[in-house]
């Protein structure tokens, strides 16, 4: 006989036949005929089914909250969308090509030791021609420190002294100098690009000298050659980027966009 309603249905479960079963892992307990030939399971593994199902909801829950998370941290860090998926890992090397596997190994050493680097605020300085690879392991670095919960931030020179400039419009200097101080990691790419005005150069030095005195690292990227990053870098600078053991990486082979 069809049943009417939900009262009908509890009705007719309380009256349900009833027979012992054995479950293989928790033994014996009473099942009931729900319906026809339809008969209960094991309430132990009912339960545990149901604990093991509300586990990997959480789960589930805080994957998404973290994935959540690490896209707003790296929408926050200025990665460009060109090196969204720019990884250390699927950097390609030329093995006939000198000093690429040195260069990916410093950046892989740079990322996976972070905790280390920010103890001493250890920097470095990718020097090389454009289309050589500096922005792919940047923003691969990049990646792995948010990845670990770390906060970057990746902007080109001209783009971080314009919005420090910008807030001589009713906002304050040192606090706008401040945004660039306080991330884990600063990648600075156009580094020497261009002369420095007077106020661009005191802008530049305050965010390299505020890094340094909190042992913040910074990560430049220059098209300047080792000898000319030597000849044209403010020696402020240069010296409080080299110090504390900062090491100068040379991508010294053609470029991909030839």
């Amino acid at each position: 006989m069809a049943l009417k309603s939900t009262a009908d249905f509890l009705k007719n479960y309380g009256n349900a036949k009833t027979e012992t079963r054995k479950c293989a892992e928790h033994g014996e307990y009473l099942a009931k005929s729900v319906f026809r030939n339809v008969w209960t399971d094991c309430p132990v593994c009912g339960k545990l089914k149901a604990a093991k199902e509300a586990v990997e909801y959480a789960e589930r829950l805080v994957s998404e909250l973290k994935q959540d998370e690490m896209s707003k941290r790296i929408g926050r860090s200025g990665i460009a969308e060109r090196f969204k998926n720019c990884r250390i890992e699927n950097f390609k090397v030329d093995e006939s090509v000198i000093g690429m596997a040195r260069a990916k190994d410093a950046a892989a050493d740079y990322a996976e030791n972070f905790e280390d680097v920010l103890q001493t605020g250890r920097n470095m300085i990718f020097s090389g021609k454009r289309g050589t690879g500096k922005n792919h392991l940047a923003c691969g670095i990049a990646h792995k420190i948010i990845g670990d919960g770390k906060s970057a931030i990746v902007i080109t020179v001209g783009d971080m002294l314009q919005t420090v400039k910008d807030s001589f419009n009713g906002g304050s200097e040192k606090e706008a100098v401040s945004v660039f101080v306080k991330p884990d990691l600063l990648v600075l790419d156009e580094f020497g690009a261009g002369n420095l005005s007077e106020t661009d150069g005191r802008i530049l030095f305050s965010v390299i000298n505020g890094r340094y005195e909190r042992l913040m690292p910074t990560l430049v990227l220059t098209n300047l050659s080792a000898k000319d990053f030597r000849e044209n870098v403010d020696a402020r600078i240069r010296d409080r980027l080299r110090d504390g053991g900062g090491k100068l990486i040379p991508f010294d082979w053609d470029s991909y966009r030839a």
